[in-house]
């Protein structure tokens, strides 16, 4: 596939897509909302090209001129499948604060002036927590923004990169700072992978505090292996950032590759804790906050972005965490025993795969 449009469909199909005309087919399969905006969103956003990049220049002077970025920042991230975007959403849902929705994703290159443009015409609506795959449906809808971040960390969302440059720090901080004026309010954002370069996002905005989602792992094994067979059409690709060199694996060693898929995020988010320490990197467990939503809710309201807790929702009623088994029990078990296997290995994953 030429790469120019491989990688506008990365834009709004879900990451690392593989045999993208077999995905469009599972899309529709689906009959998910969220699933049929995504392939619209993708012609919308061909059609949307001329005018974003007629945008752009203003774009680019909202950065020149944007303050230095002052509020405090909740990045949502942590491995698929581990429930980052129902985080996400129930916080966008529930606190006031800004997030970018879908509409931007039809104009990577000016986000914000189409917003100012367009922003005024989206239809009045409760933040959904429907989501496929982290994709909602409605130009309102939250949305990723992975195409903000690419400016930044780099197109191959596979790849972690080892450093940002002073320019792309201050790339980011101007991005940040204009988007700060121009919702004025704080803001929500979720990316999946961010947690593997938390330590350089933290370094260009000292504001950012981290919410990295974990999981029961076995649970988390099974929705990985779901996803690969809904998204790539095959258990041997792996979804998401995986470890280095694991992208694929042989038929014979599905079980295996997923095990040290999981390893490989809980590796992550253990060095990122230790290395900027949990004030500014929170681990939150998937299955607690589902059984109690609302004191999260509180908690970074009141507690991240120092919002009057008067002008917050009352958080949700618990969520149901689904419990239906993914694989046959001896598999299941099979599964748990690569998890311990994979952990007692002596030489932990290095961090090299965004």
């Amino acid at each position: 596939m030429f790469p120019a449009l491989r990688r506008a469909i990365n834009r709004f199909l879900p990451a690392h897509f593989h045999d993208p005309l077999g995905l469009a087919r599972r899309l529709v399969r689906s009959g998910h909302p969220a699933a049929r905006f995504a392939m619209a969103a993708a012609l919308g956003g061909v059609i949307a090209w001329p005018l974003d990049r007629l945008l752009e220049p203003f774009e680019r002077r909202r950065y020149r001129r944007a303050p230095r970025p002052s509020r405090p920042l909740v990045l949502v991230c942590g491995a698929p499948r581990s429930g980052t975007t129902i985080v996400a959403l129930t916080l966008i849902r529930y606190l006031p604060v800004a997030y970018f929705p879908n509409l931007t994703s039809l104009f990577p290159r000016s986000p914000l002036t189409a917003m100012a443009l367009f922003g005024g015409v989206l239809p009045p609506e409760r933040r959904p927590l429907e989501n496929y795959y982290g994709r909602t449906a409605g130009l309102g809808g939250p949305n990723d923004a992975l195409y903000v971040w690419d400016r930044w960390l780099g197109p191959d969302r596979m790849t972690v990169p080892s450093r940002l440059s002073p320019e792309q720090i201050a790339a980011m901080r101007r991005f940040v700072g204009a988007a700060e004026a121009f919702f004025g309010c704080p803001l929500v954002a979720k990316n999946n992978a961010l947690h593997a370069s938390a330590h350089l996002v933290a370094e260009a905005l000292p504001e950012a505090r981290f919410l990295c989602l974990e999981r029961e792992p076995v649970a988390l094994a099974q929705s990985l292996l779901r996803a690969r067979l809904e998204i790539h059409g095959a258990d041997t690709i792996a979804y998401g950032l995986s470890a280095p060199g694991a992208r694929y694996a042989a038929a014979d060693r599905v079980l295996e590759s997923v095990a040290r898929q999981v390893v490989f995020h809980e590796r992550i988010a253990a060095a990122q804790r230790a290395r900027l320490g949990p004030d500014r990197f929170r681990t939150i467990s998937y299955e607690e906050f589902c059984a109690a939503p609302a004191p999260l809710v509180r908690d970074v309201g009141a507690g991240m972005l120092g919002l009057d807790p008067s002008a917050m929702m009352e958080g949700p009623a618990p969520y149901p965490v689904s419990r239906r088994p993914y694989l046959p029990p001896d598999a299941a078990h099979r599964l748990a025993e690569l998890l311990d296997r994979v952990r007692a290995e002596s030489s932990p994953s290095s961090v090299s795969g965004r």
